[in-house]
């Protein structure tokens, strides 16, 4: 009896625990997207009755010394912009390449933080622009949006490929062996018969095989199908309720049937996926380096013509 009572304790403390750090996560990302959209907000409304003027009469705005690339708030905001983007960089670089980092908190997290301050850190870029986008300059600008733009798709790739508790990719054989045990879950612990088993499969899944689909095919049926992620949810529901399936299950065999659907999916697209994550570092980092290099030149200039900010 103690012995039972112990093992539940257990079981409590770990759910506990864990239901804490999935909250203390979305708490996480939520400060950062609400960091990100008050800050690029706050500088837009203050200033959008520059921004919107024509390039002849800005000189006549009261706050134009101010406000243009050079003033003090436009220069403040792009070296804040900069800055954000180089400590993204170096940040994310130095968890994932450096042995001695590698330990340092979740690489999912750290990459989390590279995202916030690589979006956020151009946005101040543009700001500092104020719209203006000429010369050499724009060249670097247009990489770093380029960076950013391709940031997103790479983000999106990386949440495909599946990835162990401590952030390491999982094999193929992993991923069977998982589904595996998602199928033996359904069988006997909510007493599924693999005939519906296999209907529920059926509802989701597409009319062409998976394995046989283009690279192209592959992202807009997998983009198709996070978007349509609710509906499937919906559609398994309706199923299970047809099937006179225990009312009390239905939503936890739903959630279950629907992590097998994504295991199935990623197993078939996962040589596809990492050969497309390997061709997208090759576009993300010469765009990352014309950047860097331009910005050099830039900043170099900027401090040799005196424009050196606050100093």
């Amino acid at each position: 009896m103690y012995n039972r009572f112990i093992i539940g304790i257990s079981y409590v403390s770990i759910l506990v625990i864990y239901l804490c750090c999935h909250m203390v996560h979305r708490i996480y990302i939520l400060i950062l997207v609400v960091t990100g959209v008050l800050a690029c907000a706050s500088i837009l409304v203050r200033n959008m009755d520059y921004y919107v003027l024509p390039n002849y009469e800005r000189p006549f705005h009261p706050r134009y010394e101010n406000l243009k690339p050079s003033g003090y708030e436009s220069h403040g905001i792009g070296i804040l912009g900069t800055a954000m983007i180089m400590a993204g960089v170096v940040l994310y670089s130095t968890r994932k390449r450096v042995k001695f980092f590698s330990r340092v908190g979740k690489i999912k997290n750290v990459l989390e933080f590279h995202i916030f301050l690589c979006l956020l850190g151009p946005m101040l870029v543009m700001y500092h622009t104020t719209f203006k986008f000429g010369g050499i300059v724009a060249v670097s600008f247009w990489s770093m949006m380029a960076v950013a733009a391709s940031g997103i798709v790479g983000r999106y790739l990386y949440v495909q490929l599946p990835k162990g508790i401590h952030g390491n990719e999982l094999t193929v054989n992993e991923l069977e062996e998982e589904s595996r045990a998602l199928l033996a879950r359904l069988e006997s612990e909510y007493g599924l018969a693999p005939k519906i088993i296999h209907s529920l499969d059926a509802l989701t899944v597409s009319k062409k095989p998976l394995e046989l689909m283009t690279t192209a095919e592959m992202l807009w049926y997998m983009l198709l199908s996070d978007i349509t992620r609710r509906s499937q949810l919906k559609k398994i529901n309706n199923y299970l309720r047809r099937q006179s399936v225990d009312s009390h299950f239905i939503k936890k065999i739903a959630h279950v049937a629907g992590e097998q659907i994504i295991l199935k999916r990623r197993i078939a697209f996962l040589e596809k996926i990492q050969n497309l994550f390997h061709y997208w570092h090759v576009v993300h980092l010469p765009f990352s380096i014309i950047m860097f290099v331009i910005l050099i030149v830039h900043v170099g200039v900027a401090v040799t013509f005196g424009y050196t900010w606050i100093w």
